[in-house]
């Protein structure tokens, strides 16, 4: 059991009190009329003072701080506040066997201290029904105090369990954000570079020129890797993950030369109406769509010709679509990132096009993937207006 507070502690000492109050009230009118009562007056007292103690100890020896003070109403009434308070604690501890031996202890001295002045007469009757009244009245008290105790701990647990599961989920979340981010940012790095390397491993006929100009690109697009992945696990240790400049919109058409001075093969159309007034978020996502699309292309179906096409406005949606040949060499086969014709410039785990359709879906819209005749197809449709 959780211990009380300070306020919850005092009232039960208070109300423990009222009894000594009263009987010490009483003993004064008594003995200021001359009544030679004292010695009694004082040892009502003291035993009710020595039971109001007693109740330091009830949570730790509730059975026996219970029994303790219902002997001391025996000799003393201002103990019976006392009394009531150890039988109500102990009942808390839903222990049947102590409570009911206690409330007995109890019943027991109010039938017998009546029965000792008053013999088997009416007095005696009213103790023993008012008496079993009183203490089943104090007994279901003490368990619907219990009852209403575990019920808080329950639903507090219940709240802590619920925000933990909250955190938990706002962590898997970010987790899986920055993996996308990731996933988006190396994959088209690390495809570029792979082009780059692969042309210098294959061709003989470069001149140091080319190879230094190719190893140049190689080393910006290496540096610029670095950089980008210091950035996005850097955001790990910031309260605003990914709260760094991230990729807009505007910056597509840099990302469409990149690649083209990169020897991929790139058209790209927009007919997107209302620019300046696409949200900054849905730009992003764009952005991340076509520069996954364009990496997958280049994995899976290399020197192939890639179209990139915008469309929509304000107030509809922005309608993305990226086309690319299915096949240059071979047969072609379709893995979950696009097409294959065989070994590719890249590994395929199988995250690009699952990674899209997570983006598209954070914002309410859809991703479609699908051959059609010998082009593969991506098709994004995004709300225009969207909260993330």
């Amino acid at each position: 059991m959780r211990p009380l507070t300070g306020r919850q502690e005092l009232l039960r000492y208070v109300i423990a009190s009222v009894p000594l109050v009263f009987a010490g009230i009483a003993w004064a009118f008594i003995v200021a009329q001359g009544i030679e009562e004292w010695p009694v007056a004082a040892l009502d007292l003291s035993l009710g003072a020595v039971a109001l103690v007693l109740l330091h100890w009830r949570r730790r020896l509730p059975f026996v701080i219970a029994v303790g003070t219902a002997l001391l109403t025996v000799e003393s009434s201002s103990a019976t506040g006392a009394a009531f308070v150890a039988l109500v604690s102990l009942a808390t501890h839903r222990d049947w066997r102590r409570t009911a031996g206690a409330a007995a202890v109890l019943w027991l001295v109010f039938v017998g201290t009546s029965f000792v002045d008053s013999g088997w007469e009416v007095p005696t009757l009213v103790a023993a029904v008012g008496g079993a009244v009183t203490i089943g009245c104090l007994v279901g008290f003490g368990l619907y105090r219990r009852s209403t105790r575990d019920l808080e701990l329950s639903e507090e647990r219940r709240r802590e369990g619920e925000r933990r599961d909250g955190l938990e989920r706002a962590r898997a979340g970010e987790r899986a954000r920055i993996a996308r981010e990731m996933h988006d940012v190396l994959a088209h790095r690390l495809s570029i570079l792979s082009l780059h390397a692969g042309a210098l491993a294959h061709r003989t006929d470069l001149t140091a020129d080319e190879v230094r100009q190719a190893a140049a690109v190689i080393r910006d697009n290496a540096h610029a890797s670095l950089e980008e992945l210091r950035s996005t696990l850097g955001s790990l240790r910031e309260e605003d993950p990914l709260g760094g400049p991230q990729p807009s919109f505007d910056d597509l058409p840099a990302l469409v030369s990149e690649v083209r001075e990169a020897g991929q093969r790139v058209g790209y159309r927009s007919a997107l109406e209302d620019v300046e007034q696409l949200p900054p978020q849905v730009g992003r996502h764009v952005y991340r769509i076509v520069q996954e699309a364009l990496t997958n292309a280049r994995k899976h179906a290399p020197g192939a010709p890639v179209t990139v096409e915008l469309s929509g406005a304000s107030g509809t949606s922005v309608e993305v679509r990226v086309t690319n040949a299915a096949r240059l060499r071979g047969a072609a086969s379709v893995s979950s990132d696009g097409p294959s014709d065989g070994p590719s410039d890249g590994p395929s785990n199988g995250l690009g096009l699952i990674g899209l359709g997570e983006r598209a879906a954070l914002l309410g819209g859809t991703l479609t993937h699908h051959n059609d005749g010998d082009r593969f197809v991506v098709e994004a449709s995004l709300p225009w207006s969207v909260t993330e």
